[in-house]
C-alpha cells in the first residue's frame, strides 16, 4: 500500500502543495518499497553531477543524517555545492519525530537563511493514527510575521472493511472562516481484496457537490510493484475520459527500479509521445549508485541527457 500512498499523497499535488515548493534532495528518507540510495549505513551521502563541458564528475549535493538509538533517521541535513565559492552551502534541513511504536508523527522542514545565517521554519507535516492506520495528515506553513504555524491543507484517510485505504479526502484551510473547505477526494477501487487499487477516481468539490475530475488506471507485477499507470481527465463537454499522462516502470529481478518513463498523450496525433525518463544502476546490496535523467527531443526524436548523478558515501569518485 505504501506505493499507492506515494502516488496519491505526493505526485497528485506536486504542483499545488506548499510543502513541495522547496525542492527536495536527490536522496530522501525512504519508506518500504521506495528506491534506496547508496547510504550503506553511513551518515553522509555525496551526490555527484556529471559536467559535460569538463567531461568530469563534480560535487552537486551532500546529505548528513542523524539517527536515534533505534537507528531511525531523525534529521536530514542538506548542503549544496557552490562552484563559485568552492564550498558547501546550507540548503535545507528536515527533522523527523516518531511515537513509541516507531511510526513517524512529525516532519519539520527548515530552509537556510543566508542573510541571517540561521535556519528558518518552512513547513510542518503532522500525522495522526488510529491504531496502526494513518487517519489524518496535516500540512502547515510557517508565518514569519507572527512566528506561528498556519494551517494549509489536510488529508483525511478512510479504510474499507479489510483495512485498506479506499477514500482520501483533501481539505484546504479557509483563513477567513477559520474552517476547512472541501477540495479533492480520491476513491480507490480494487479488483481483488488482496491487491493494491487498480483504479483511483479523483473528484473536485464544486457548487456544493463532488464532481469527477480524473482517473488513474494502475497495473502491478506479481510482487505488487507498480509497472504501468495511465491518468485521465474527465471532459465534461465530450462526456468521456481523456488520456493525459502515462507512466511505465521497469524493474530487475531483485525489485530495483531500472527505468521510469513518462509519456504525454498527443491529441492531434491521437498517440502517446515520450516526455521524460530516468535510468538507474544499483550495487549488489540493492542501493542506487547512479541515475541518468532524460528529456525527449521532439525535433530529433531521441532522448537527450538532462543530468547524470552518482551517489556514494565517499567524498571522491
Amino acid at each position: 500500500m505504501k506505493t499507492i500512498k506515494k502516488i496519491i499523497l505526493g505526485l497528485a499535488f506536486s504542483a499545488f502543495m506548499v510543502v513541495n515548493v522547496y525542492a527536495q534532495p536527490k536522496s530522501a528518507i525512504i519508506e518500504n518499497k521506495d528506491t534506496k540510495i547508496n547510504w550503506a549505513q553511513a551518515d553522509t551521502l555525496y551526490t555527484f553531477q556529471f559536467d559535460s563541458e569538463s567531461n568530469s564528475w563534480m560535487f552537486f549535493q551532500r546529505e548528513i543524517r542523524r539517527f536515534n538509538e533505534k537507528k531511525l533517521p531523525i534529521e536530514n541535513f542538506v548542503q549544496n555545492w557552490s562552484i563559485k565559492h568552492h564550498s558547501w552551502i546550507n540548503y535545507l534541513k528536515v527533522n523527523y519525530t516518531y511515537d513509541e511504536y516507531e511510526k513517524k508523527i512529525e516532519e519539520i522542514t527548515q530552509e537556510w537563511n543566508s542573510n541571517f545565517k540561521n535556519w528558518v521554519n518552512a513547513n510542518l507535516k503532522t500525522i495522526t493514527y488510529n491504531g496502526r492506520n494513518r487517519e489524518e495528515i496535516l500540512f502547515q506553513e510557517w508565518k514569519k510575521p507572527t512566528s506561528e504555524w498556519y494551517n494549509i491543507m489536510k488529508y483525511l484517510i478512510k479504510y474499507n472493511e479489510i483495512g485498506k485505504e479506499n477514500i482520501i479526502s483533501v481539505s484546504l484551510y479557509n483563513g477567513i472562516t477559520q474552517d476547512w473547505d472541501n477540495y479533492k477526494q480520491f476513491n480507490m477501487e480494487f479488483s481483488s481484496p488482496f491487491t493494491p487499487p487498480t483504479n483511483v477516481i479523483t473528484e473536485t468539490w464544486l457548487n456544493m457537490e463532488w464532481k469527477k475530475e480524473g482517473m488513474y488506471e494502475i497495473q502491478y507485477n506479481v510482487r505488487g510493484y507498480r509497472t504501468n499507470e495511465v491518468r485521465y481527465t474527465w471532459n465534461q463537454g465530450l462526456r468521456k475520459w481523456v488520456e493525459g499522462l502515462k507512466k511505465e516502470i521497469l524493474y530487475d529481478k531483485k525489485g530495483n527500479m531500472l527505468e521510469y518513463k513518462e509519456l504525454r498523450f498527443d491529441h492531434k496525433k491521437n498517440e502517446w509521445t515520450n516526455f521524460n525518463k530516468y535510468d538507474s544502476i544499483y550495487n549488489e546490496d540493492g542501493y542506487m549508485t547512479e541515475k541518468t535523467e532524460f528529456v525527449w527531443n521532439r525535433v530529433t526524436n531521441q532522448w537527450d541527457v538532462a543530468g547524470k548523478f552518482r551517489f556514494t558515501t565517499d567524498a571522491k569518485i
